[in-house]
């Protein structure tokens, strides 16, 4: 990660003003909050990360007389004449929403598998795709279980779920009453619809491919949505507020969930697209209600059905894409032939987990 630049600190009786290069509006940390989030090490256990300062037994009348910016970390000096506090420039960027990982600046590129399993710049790279882009493509995938495995746990360990942990997909196989064992068209969704927690990212990786078709579908949700929200703000806060029900049902299995189509943070960003009308479960609304839902969904099924906002990709035998099943609407073109996939999925953290111990290592070796 960079280490943002700081053009100003300010002290003031409540706290301290930091004025980052990249945001002119000064951020503001309170004396109390800094106290009960110093990285020194009495108050921060440098190796497992975990606070050791009593948060209830901080003295609210503590103040920071002295702020000075040493190597990429900011020391307060306390009126109590205690252990200066220790901030990590980053980490007070971070916490302000001012941070992200350094970008590609080239196109979403496919990687070769060697690359990503071997060296932590070609990992860094894929991730950073999925990151960015929302998908990333990897080629030369050694045709077999243990090799898509080994590319998976690159990310991090395969999720398991009612279809296993690694699991393979052909319309050959009936081992799931799903339409993903199938021929058909496929429109474009999200998986785990019917999922407390949805996989946060899902991997396909080709290991035979004959006959026509079948390629995939992958469309942008994000992008999509922000569309709807410019367009038809109506549509968009509808999708927003009614909670839609899911569920996957077969033999001994029952799973359920419920969550809107376009789920926001705390700040408004848009956060998760759950859009599978394959999967959705009955469930009722008032009259008024249900025809504003109707409309949205509507509406928003066509912006993604556009052909125009898709990106289709043939996964040839050995091609493995990883991409972000919480942003990323994925589909099938209809196929003749047989196609022989193995998939899995991974959770959020765990991607996330991983990026930044890449970026972290990759700070300690520039340092």
């Amino acid at each position: 990660m960079k280490v943002p630049t700081i053009t100003a600190m300010e002290i003031s009786p409540v706290g301290l003003r930091v004025t980052f290069e990249s945001h002119q509006t000064p951020e503001f940390y309170s004396w109390r909050w800094l106290q009960d989030h110093s990285q020194d090490p009495t108050r921060h256990d440098l190796i497992t990360k975990q606070r050791k300062v009593d948060t209830f037994a901080i003295n609210p009348m503590v103040r920071g007389v002295d702020a000075s910016i040493v190597g990429e970390s900011i020391q307060v000096t306390w009126s109590d004449n205690s252990e200066p506090g220790q901030f990590p420039i980053h980490l007070l960027a971070d916490v302000a929403g001012l941070v992200d990982f350094d970008t590609p600046t080239t196109l979403c590129q496919k990687i070769a598998f060697e690359d990503v399993v071997s060296t932590d710049d070609g990992l860094t790279t894929w991730l950073n795709n999925v990151a960015i882009f929302g998908y990333g493509l990897v080629h030369d995938t050694p045709n077999s279980h243990a090799g898509v495995e080994t590319l998976a746990r690159r990310v991090g360990y395969p999720r398991e779920t009612i279809f296993g942990g690694l699991w393979t997909l052909s319309s050959e196989m009936s081992d799931h009453n799903d339409s993903a064992y199938s021929q058909t068209f496929l429109e474009p969704h999200t998986d785990g619809t019917y999922s407390s927690d949805a996989p946060g990212l899902q991997m396909f990786c080709c290991l035979e491919r004959e006959g026509n078709g079948g390629e995939s579908i992958l469309v942008d949700g994000f992008a999509i949505a922000d569309l709807l929200r410019r367009t038809d703000p109506s549509a968009f806060e509808t999708l927003t507020r009614v909670v839609v029900q899911s569920h996957y049902v077969e033999p001994g299995i029952h799973l359920t969930a419920k969550r809107p189509v376009i789920r926001l943070d705390h700040a408004g960003n848009i956060e998760q697209i759950s859009f599978n009308n394959y999967d959705r479960a009955p469930f009722r609304l008032s009259p008024n209600q249900e025809q504003e839902f109707y409309r949205a969904y509507t509406k928003f099924h066509e912006l993604l059905n556009d052909r125009n906002s898709w990106r289709v990709v043939r996964l040839d035998p050995g091609d493995a894409v990883l991409f972000d099943n919480w942003r990323i609407l994925h589909g099938r073109m209809e196929y003749a032939g047989r196609r022989v996939f193995i998939g899995c999925y991974h959770n959020r953290e765990d991607f996330e987990s991983r990026r930044r111990v890449l970026e972290e290592t990759k700070g300690a070796t520039r340092a």
